[in-house]
């Protein structure tokens, strides 16, 4: 065998270092991660596990991390054993440990894959305090005493309340005590850490909703007294419905189906909402909206509810904002404009997502005409705000309207 010239051997080195070296310069640039609750609304799946394996995924591109998964808050159980993450740091890929338990955001890409990366809020679960006390919190079907859904419905303006009363521990496991829910009273419910909602009456419980199924499972349902069985089946995850308590996006729906008779309904549950819209079948649909609750403490609907229904005439137009995204920073800002038909008090405001004031860019007496309003993306502390979507909202007397907008850095 020929052996290899110092010269050439000098060529190859030299070349591997330039290439390790351009490689290190395409470093991975994040920004801030998004708080918990934003992270989690965004995220197609958020679960819990430990990594049992992380190897190359074939292509040389991408790793490949299975998971033992212990609990889900947010997605396909079926989907979320595996995760896909770039290569290397440098292209943001997630550097798993073997043995380690991770809190993991997921997203799924165009190759219908669970993906992340360094920039999510995914992080080992023993540094992940802060997520670890929201998702407590995070449900399909947020359990918790004091939580309360009315629904009206449509045609007759009828309601009916589905409460929590207490909790109580059977056999270790820990339920919620409805007086009545759907048509059922005394009825004890728990959400399982596989996203399985059981029902329990008397001794015995059966899986009522199944919010880890992928659309198209199904599971049977048996009333109590034995009398009926339908036969459930989660038709999408992806629904985005409206209602007097507000708009949800990635709404799950259920079909519940009894044979032979027009005993059938569908049933819709917002992330960290729960009920959301209930369709019965009969001799005539009747369609039940969740007109308000109270979750974890808080009302729906919530102090700020984008374009919020209004038949009057209004006495102005509020455009969207401009550049929108916009960066903040340096001369950066966004302009809102707005027309006032009449001279008249204005107050406009900007709002997070939970409803608080941030800043108060107009509140005095504008004549009639064309105004333009300008945020620089700081609080009213001149203080930068994080990034993430926010609602600027216009106030004229009675008559109020609500855009979103969104800062980035």
């Amino acid at each position: 065998m020929q052996k290899l010239k110092p010269f050439f051997i000098i060529v190859v080195t030299a070349i591997a270092i330039i290439a390790a070296s351009v490689q290190e310069t395409q470093a991975c640039t994040c920004i801030p991660p998004l708080p918990p609750a934003k992270a989690f609304a965004e995220a197609d799946a958020v679960f819990m596990g430990k990594v049992v394996s992380f190897d190359n995924a074939g292509d040389n591109i991408q790793r490949l991390a299975k998971i033992s998964v212990t609990k889900i808050w947010k997605g396909e159980r079926s989907a979320v054993n595996e995760i896909l993450t770039a290569n290397n740091s440098a292209a943001c890929g997630y550097e798993f440990v073997v043995g380690e338990s991770y809190v993991i955001y997921a997203y799924k890409a165009s190759d219908r894959n669970l993906h992340t990366n360094i920039c999510t809020r995914t992080r080992p679960a023993r540094l992940a305090a802060e997520d670890l006390k929201y998702l407590a919190t995070a449900a399909s079907f947020p359990l918790a005493v004091g939580n309360a859904w009315t629904l009206q419905q449509k045609q007759t303006q009828t309601r009916y309340k589905d409460s929590v009363g207490d909790s109580l521990r059977l056999a270790g496991k820990l339920y919620f005590r409805f007086d009545h829910f759907r048509e059922f009273n005394n009825v004890a419910l728990r959400l399982a850490d596989d996203g399985r909602l059981y029902m329990r009456l008397d001794t015995t419980e059966q899986v009522w909703l199944d919010f880890g199924a992928k659309p198209g499972d199904t599971w049977p349902v048996i009333a109590p007294n034995k009398l009926a069985t339908w036969t459930v089946q989660l038709l999408s995850r992806t629904d985005t419905i409206k209602t007097p308590a507000g708009t949800f996006t990635q709404s799950l729906r259920f079909h519940f189906k009894f044979p032979g008779a027009d005993n059938d309904w569908v049933e819709w549950y917002g992330i960290n909402v729960g009920p959301a819209r209930r369709l019965q079948y009969g001799i005539a649909p009747f369609e039940y909206d969740l007109h308000s609750a109270i979750i974890n403490g808080n009302p729906l609907p919530t102090a700020v509810e984008e374009n919020p229904r209004d038949n009057t005439v209004r006495n102005f137009t509020l455009q969207q904002n401009h550049p929108n995204p916009f960066a903040a920073g340096g001369n950066n800002a966004t302009a809102i404009r707005f027309r006032l038909n009449a001279a008249t008090p204005v107050q406009l405001s900007i709002y997070d997502m939970l409803g608080r004031e941030i800043r108060t860019l107009v509140q005095h007496y504008e004549p009639a005409g064309e105004h333009v309003a300008v945020w620089d993306g700081a609080n009213a502390a001149r203080e930068q705000a994080p990034n993430g979507i926010y609602f600027y909202r216009l106030q004229i007397g009675k008559q109020v309207e609500v855009k979103k907008l969104v800062l980035t850095k």
